[in-house]
């Protein structure tokens, strides 16, 4: 049964629809291991394969001071709140200067929902909406004639290190421009799991295999179960630096 959205999807700088924003010096919690539709857990935090090349340190903006272009996140089709900058946290450099909590993106007539908010940057959220407003939900409309109603993934935003290491570079995670996807649950119910379904030579794992490849083209970094046993459960995508130019793409 096709889930039809009564919102309209044009959403505006500011809150959406009432949902929280993060106050000024609110931390972030903790992530816990995230648990998918069927309570099937994965444990975050390996986002770093053995190929990745050493990237110069960024001289990117400060962590938690917002740049005044990106006070209102205007992005077309996303359902989005946005918040207050992040910073702090036991690493130094996390934060966010322009944060918003992500709840979901609408085309046409349907809305996928994460399954909790995830807090990304602003530029984060715009390819991240751009990849599945434009590649997911169409190929799940072709795939199974049933859009997307849920993206089971991991809360965006960790303050921590590359691969939970106690030291080291920054992961990607604590500047909010990393996300890891586990699961999706069409609007008739059917889960589409990277875990149990990629590989497999059904509908569901051609569709994982389209949107990968299709993520590569949008994120600097797509790992999924190719890359390594640590990511046999989710994809890991991001939009970081990596190599001397910052144009080297790792999609595995």
């Amino acid at each position: 049964m096709r889930l039809v959205s009564k919102l309209r999807c044009v959403v505006l700088a500011g809150t959406f629809f009432g949902l929280p924003a993060l106050a000024v010096g609110e931390a972030v919690p903790e992530a816990k291991p995230l648990a998918t539709m069927q309570q099937e857990p994965f444990l975050e935090g390996v986002d770093t394969p053995p190929t990745k090349p050493q990237a110069p340190d960024s001289p990117g903006k400060t962590p938690g001071v917002r740049s005044k272009a990106l006070a209102a996140c205007v992005i077309p089709g996303a359902l989005l709140d946005v918040a207050e900058p992040v910073a702090g946290g036991r690493h130094d450099g996390c934060g966010i200067a322009d944060p918003v909590r992500l709840s979901g993106v609408v085309r046409g007539g349907d809305v996928a929902k994460f399954s909790a908010p995830v807090t990304v940057s602003c530029e984060f959220a715009k390819v991240l909406t751009g990849w599945l407003r434009q590649d997911v939900l169409p190929e799940a409309e072709r795939a199974f004639d049933s859009p997307v109603a849920v993206v089971a993934s991991g809360p965006g935003y960790q303050c921590r290190r590359r691969n939970n290491r106690p030291d080291g570079k920054l992961s990607e995670h604590a500047l909010g421009m990393a996300i890891d996807i586990a699961q999706f649950q069409l609007a008739d119910r059917s889960d589409v799991s990277v875990e149990k379904d990629w590989g497999a030579k059904t509908e569901k794992g051609r569709f994982l295999k389209a949107i990968h490849a299709k993520a590569c083209k949008r994120f600097t970094t797509v790992l999924g179960p190719d890359a390594d046993p640590d990511h046999r459960s989710h994809f890991h995508l991001d939009t970081g630096c990596h190599g001397q130019d910052c144009t080297y793409i790792i999609c595995q």
